[in-house]
């Protein structure tokens, strides 16, 4: 059995709890307030809820195995945990959250450097702070800040660093960012003990696929393109990665209702395309010689990370894909 740390009481539980859901790993706990739940995979994984900020330190404590939590409180606690693996987005709608710098809206500083010497910033990244403002070489008196950061401005702070992301507190309390310190996102991790233990680091990997296959299929969709055989070689190199064929030796009457006479043979090309290459990737198809492109929802892609001796992109029913 493993051991897991899961955030509580931040807009990262949410997010976390449909991530794992997502790749079949649901989170089985006896109400939404309970800090104990458990995880029916490879035996079981026993899990607990910590506030963001304790995870990396219970997990480099060994009193946990691993855990998931924001990239910047594993370099806000300096913890020594090994780095499994970072989620830039749990759904297909979520984005990674900034660090920032923010001043009141009438401050006349653009940016950091624009901060008089002696600037107070209120923040509960210290250790972010210091060193963000160390690199400048400009002199802040960091403020120490347990919650409510905005709410230090004026009486305690002359700025903040805070996270922003989604409805920001931020501009609901006058605030403008002038300078952005991080970009962090959802980082699962393991300590050192666990890490060199064999038979937890694979299942800690395992893991780590799983969540990885749900994150890679919200990144991306799958096109599929009808092409005259003869334009094939023009359309494949339009598409942004490898591609493979999902069916050959169509015309134009059984390769769907849109076929037209006279184009002889049809192939069917697929292939795996990131969503922010998508209306170019589109538009690159269609001028290259596709008849027309469709595109659908990819659920999940997993691989084995093994090199396959095929070469090239898995096509549909091969065990190398799952959408």
């Amino acid at each position: 059995m493993v051991s897991l740390a899961l955030p509580k009481g931040s807009p990262l539980e949410r997010r976390t709890l449909d991530l794992f859901a997502a790749a079949g790993l649901d989170v089985r706990r006896a109400s939404d307030r309970s800090y104990r739940a458990g995880i029916d995979y490879d035996g079981r994984i026993q899990v607990a809820f910590y506030r963001p900020r304790e995870i990396p330190l219970v997990v480099e404590s060994g009193a946990f195995d691993f855990g998931l939590t924001g990239t910047e409180w594993i370099e806000e606690t300096g913890a020594k945990v090994e780095p499994v693996r970072a989620f830039t987005a749990c759904t297909g709608t979520d984005r990674p959250w900034r660090v920032v710098l923010a001043v009141p809206t009438g401050h006349p500083a653009g940016n950091a450097r624009e901060l008089p010497p002696g600037v107070r910033v209120a923040t509960e990244y210290p250790n972010i702070g210091r060193r963000f403002f160390r690199s400048l070489g400009l002199p802040a008196e960091i403020v120490h800040s347990y919650g409510a950061t905005e709410a230090k401005i004026p009486e305690l702070a002359d700025a903040v660093i805070d996270v922003t992301g989604g409805d920001s507190a931020l501009r609901h309390n006058d605030l403008r960012i002038i300078d952005t310190l991080r970009t962090c996102a959802p980082h699962l991790v393991a300590g050192p003990n666990a890490w060199r233990d064999t038979d937890k680091r694979v299942t800690i990997q395992k893991v780590a696929r799983l969540l990885d296959s749900v994150h890679a299929g919200a990144a991306r969709v799958l096109l599929t393109a009808r092409v005259p055989a003869r334009d094939l070689p023009r359309v494949a190199s339009a598409m942004p990665g490898p591609s493979w064929r999902a069916g050959t030796g169509l015309t134009g009457d059984d390769a769907g209702a849109g076929g037209r006479e006279g184009e002889g043979d049809l192939v069917v090309v697929q292939a795996l395309v990131p969503r922010r290459h998508l209306a170019e990737t589109v538009d690159a198809v269609l001028a290259a010689g596709a008849l027309d492109v469709m595109e659908s929802r990819v659920g999940r892609v997993a691989t084995s990370g093994r090199d396959d001796p095929r070469g090239g992109s898995p096509g549909p029913g091969d065990p190398r894909v799952i959408t």
